[in-house]
């Protein structure tokens, strides 16, 4: 035998096995539908984000309101029918409640109230006496004065923040 052949038997004894194949690396790419899905989460996130964010603020505006009355006497009267007209223009659209006056007013305030609470404020019953105390015709009694507190600090807390947009009339006493 020749070394030539020696060398060549332990080659006949290797098995003949295949190279081992490993998997793909795995790809964080998403389909076309993964990205929609999470640009769709981020959007419904961001929805409900900006949702808290606006209720947090109605909410603010009704403490803040709370809170300004709450530093005034029953006998501001002025100062009272202020801060009432001013929570309504917070909460509701000018064009729609800036010309009403008199007992449209008053109509107007008492039907923010849900309709089960609006038989606890009577702006509209007392409008004459409310209107000549706010123009200086002649001054509130003292329980009169206490009432109209009373009422302005019950619709403070029970028609703001405004639930949703009724879409009432606004006939009445309006300037031209």
């Amino acid at each position: 035998m020749s070394l030539s052949s020696a060398q060549q038997a332990p080659a006949s004894n290797v098995l003949p096995l295949a190279d081992i194949h490993l998997p793909a690396a795995p790809s964080w790419g998403l389909s076309l539908q993964g990205y929609g899905l999470v640009i769709m989460l981020l959007l419904f996130i961001a929805a409900i984000v900006w949702f808290i964010h606006r209720k947090r603020q109605q909410g603010t505006l009704k403490r803040v309101a709370l809170q300004q009355l709450s530093q005034l006497t029953p006998q501001q009267t002025n100062d009272i029918a202020r801060l009432l007209k001013q929570a309504a223009l917070s909460h509701f659209p000018r064009e729609r409640i800036a010309s009403l006056h008199g007992l449209a007013w008053w109509h107007f305030v008492e039907q923010q109230l849900p309709v089960k609470k609006q038989a606890n404020v009577h702006f509209s019953s007392r409008s004459d006496m409310l209107e000549q105390a706010l123009y200086g015709q002649q001054p509130l009694s003292e329980t009169n004065q206490q009432r109209f507190y009373d009422d302005v600090r019950y619709w403070l807390s029970h028609a703001l923040p405004v639930k949703k947009v009724i879409a009432t009339s606004t006939k009445g006493h309006q300037h031209a």
